[in-house]
């Protein structure tokens, strides 16, 4: 039996699409602000402890880079986060990573929908809980690596292959690589009663 070893550098392609996107521009790190909604965030001034430092600003007061880090505030919801990057972000039409993990964001809302070049989308340790949310992703052609573990919808029978079966061009999900495998799996029994639940 053939068996593949990979070097101690090697990296699956969600890790290197992160390492390129910070490439690009350091990421605009708004963590750890205890905003409790986006207007809030949007005169906050960026950290750059976790990144090194932060990304260059246009005259017009906005940032020049394709990541917004939002992580470990209090935000219950994602309404106004179109609004923020429109704020904060030079070229809010190129954002390709948004993490808005460990808040208490219990929906994802049709706002996510007009990212269309998001790459990156980590909303673990939410309150997510409607499988039916995942349809909004749809949308998202590109998008290659999404974290959602640590909500209820994890909780939800099958939940790995329904967000497989609904998002087919996602490369990792939950920091785990998804394999050809996963993808040619039949449709998850009871699927369709669960999407129209």
């Amino acid at each position: 039996m053939n068996v593949k070893h990979f070097s101690k550098d090697y990296t699956s392609d969600y890790r290197r699409n992160e390492r390129q996107e910070m490439l690009v521009a350091p990421p605009l790190d708004l963590s750890f602000k205890k905003a409790i909604n986006m207007d809030e965030l949007m005169e906050k001034r960026p950290q750059t402890i976790r990144t090194g430092k932060a990304p260059a600003r246009t005259f017009r007061d906005r940032y020049v880079t394709s990541t917004l880090w939002l992580s470990n505030n209090l935000l219950s919801s994602m309404e106004g986060v179109e609004r923020l990057a429109n704020r904060v972000l030079d070229k809010p039409i190129y954002l390709s990573w948004l993490d808005l993990s460990f808040n208490g964001i219990g929906e994802i809302t049709g706002e996510i929908e007009k990212f269309a070049n998001l790459k990156i989308l980590y909303l673990h340790g939410n309150k997510i809980s409607n499988i039916t949310d995942i349809l909004r992703l749809k949308k998202l052609r590109n998008l290659r690596s999404l974290t959602l573990h640590g909500n209820p919808i994890e909780d939800v029978p099958c939940y790995r292959n329904y967000i497989v079966h609904l998002l087919p061009q996602l490369l990792a999900l939950d920091f785990s690589p998804v394999i050809a495998g996963e993808k040619k799996k039949a449709r998850p029994v009871g699927f369709h009663k669960m999407i129209a639940a």
